[in-house]
């Protein structure tokens, strides 16, 4: 067992919402998990990341084991639940979802679940012969898009509520300009994970930790910047339900998103 005086060596891997804004208060919160798994008896290197859910069931399946599901004290968020958020231009004439047929939409990544696969089971009732949008513009981030939004390059994104909500406190300036037009369903939110086999039989340990560092945030002043609010328990089994979304657009006949 490894004392609490251990140098802490560990790199922290959450890139799910870490702009540069954020990155001390993601280094703290790390750095009070090891101390609290290392407390435990847990001596190896700490694999623990954080993945999209829409691709830990389609192109990462059976890649990781999910230790727990976030929580986010954000606007939209209710327990361990996002969405995505369908921004446009502040002063555009958009007053509701059918009003953007034939709209030029703003992607993040087509294996993202609140960039892609929410919005594409949002829409896809309302396609006709496989298409919504008239453009589909790659962007490579949720904040590219929201650039794309606002500079006119695009008429429609679809933002996690969390990073949107992350950069209005962060970065202003990233979503003026911008205005919520309506709201995808709720699901899960990206879990963190481990790689399956890696840390075989401690997961209740690494959930623990991750729940007494979040704890201990309070202490350290960093809870707020975060908005990590703490974490539930979970499994794989709790991000199944977007392949069923991902099966209902396709059964609409709106398969991909376009």
């Amino acid at each position: 067992m490894s004392s609490t005086s251990t140098p802490i060596s560990d790199p922290y891997d959450l890139p799910m919402y870490d702009f540069p804004e954020l990155s001390e208060a993601h280094e703290t919160l790390w750095r009070h998990f090891v101390a609290f798994a290392r407390r435990g008896g847990f001596a190896d290197a700490l694999p623990l990341t954080q993945v999209c859910g829409y691709p830990l069931v389609t192109s990462l399946r059976r890649r990781f084991e999910v230790i727990a599901a976030p929580v986010y004290d954000v606007a939209f968020s209710n327990g361990a639940t996002h969405c995505g958020l369908i921004v446009v231009r502040e002063h555009s004439s958009y007053a509701a979802l059918a009003d953007l047929r034939g709209a030029r939409f703003a992607l993040n990544g087509w294996d993202s679940n609140t960039g892609m696969n929410l919005p594409r089971r949002l829409v896809a009732p309302l396609a006709e012969g496989g298409r919504f949008f008239s453009d589909i513009i790659e962007t490579g981030s949720h904040l590219a898009s929201l650039e794309a939004v606002r500079s006119g390059a695009a008429d429609v994104a679809s933002i996690d509520n969390v990073t949107f909500a992350l950069l209005a406190e962060q970065r202003p300036a990233a979503v003026g300009g911008v205005r919520v037009l309506t709201r995808t369903a709720s699901s899960p939110t990206p879990p963190f994970v481990v790689p399956v086999g890696s840390v075989r039989g401690v997961g209740e340990l690494l959930y623990d930790s991750l729940g007494a560092a979040i704890d201990e945030l309070v202490l350290a002043g960093w809870r707020n910047p975060l908005h990590l609010a703490g974490v539930e328990r979970a499994s794989v089994t709790r991000y199944e339900p977007l392949l069923r979304l991902e099966n209902e657009a396709t059964d609409i006949g709106y398969g991909t998103l376009a």
